[in-house]
């Protein structure tokens, strides 16, 4: 992602960006100077955002509760984490974005408000570490083809200067922002296999 966005932005090379990569796993990285500041993820990859069917970031209470009041054991708990949860959990209807946003369900709603909420509420986040704004890029498969999403986690970030025009996002434009705006929001697709390879190349020689 950060390769395509140099080839078409490289004036952000030295600039302060959130990237949202949306999909079933979900995670947000804040990066100055093309170096990564801050990120969602952590010892697992529980950690952080809402995903398909994972928790995201959770009260370790929760956990606790679940033993003591459920009985649960770690396999029980584990299965709950990691494939009941998110925006399958929270919906109780499934956990993928195209399904969620085409049903009338209060279920339905309710899993889309909360990741859009934690989306937003990192971007300010990570904002804060950046100390300022240039640019926000979405990519994944929720971040790539879900114009809802995009538009309801940036809406109300005009203090930061983030502006989307409906009609560009309504079409998943290269870049969907206003013309004028002060940060940048681009689409990119990601290809998580192409950089395993690149890597998985690179250590092997």
């Amino acid at each position: 992602v950060w390769g395509l966005l140099m080839g078409r932005a490289e004036h952000l090379r030295h600039g302060r960006v959130v990237v949202a990569h949306l999909g079933s796993g979900a995670s947000m990285c804040a990066i100055r100077d093309g170096i990564s500041v801050g990120s969602t993820m952590g010892f697992s990859t529980l950690e952080g955002l809402p995903m398909g069917t994972r928790t995201g970031s959770l009260d370790p209470g929760v956990i606790l509760w679940m033993m003591q009041e459920k009985g649960w054991d770690a396999a029980t708990i584990t299965d709950v984490l990691y494939k009941k949860s998110g925006l399958k959990g929270l919906s109780g209807i499934s956990a993928d974005m195209r399904d969620l946003e085409a049903s009338n369900e209060p279920g339905a709603k309710r899993a889309i408000d909360f990741f859009v909420f934690r989306i937003k509420r990192e971007i300010c986040a990570m904002t804060s570490v950046l100390g300022g704004l240039d640019a926000i890029v979405f990519t994944g498969g929720i971040g790539e083809h879900s114009a809802l999403v995009r538009q309801r986690a940036t809406d109300g970030l005009e203090f930061l200067g983030v502006a989307v025009d409906p009609a560009l996002n309504a079409v998943h434009a290269p870049i969907v922002s206003t013309a004028g705006a002060a940060v940048e929001v681009h689409v990119i697709p990601t290809d998580e296999e192409g950089v395993i390879a690149a890597h998985t190349t690179r250590l092997i020689g």
